[in-house]
């Protein structure tokens, strides 16, 4: 069971800039520590892939999340469309040196597909619509 589950609709901004705003309640879950303002954070999508992914806040003011660099390449691979849903999970896993908890997080994306059920789009991940 994951410990978060975070989504939002991708917009004109998203698929078209080098980077993407995530909503503000991730910040509980991708923790900055000594002062800093970014990191990088792996993500793996449902194939197991990885994707690197540079995580930044404003210093001062409202934090304001977004993905930076390496944003633009998961844009183009994955052919994201705007209002597809963005979906960024965390799972806790044992840490393969210290046997510690840490987070794993995932990266899907989601979209309409051309099958319905009750009259609704039926929702899959973009890998399968490409």
């Amino acid at each position: 069971m994951p410990l978060f589950v975070i989504s939002k609709k991708l917009t004109i901004t998203d698929i078209t800039t080098r980077k993407c705003d995530i909503p503000s309640e991730i910040l509980k879950y991708i923790t900055l520590t000594n002062g800093q303002h970014s990191k990088k954070v792996t993500a793996a999508d449902i194939w197991g892939k990885e994707w690197e992914l540079h995580y930044y806040t404003r210093p001062r003011g409202q934090k304001c999340p977004v993905f930076t660099t390496g944003w633009r390449q998961f844009v183009e691979t994955k052919r994201l469309q705007v209002g597809d849903e963005l979906v960024i999970s965390g799972h806790q896993v044992a840490a393969v040196d210290l046997g510690e908890l840490e987070i794993r997080y995932m990266i899907q994306v989601k979209r309409p597909g051309p099958v319905t059920f009750n009259g609704e789009p039926v929702t899959l991940d973009v890998e399968y619509l490409t």
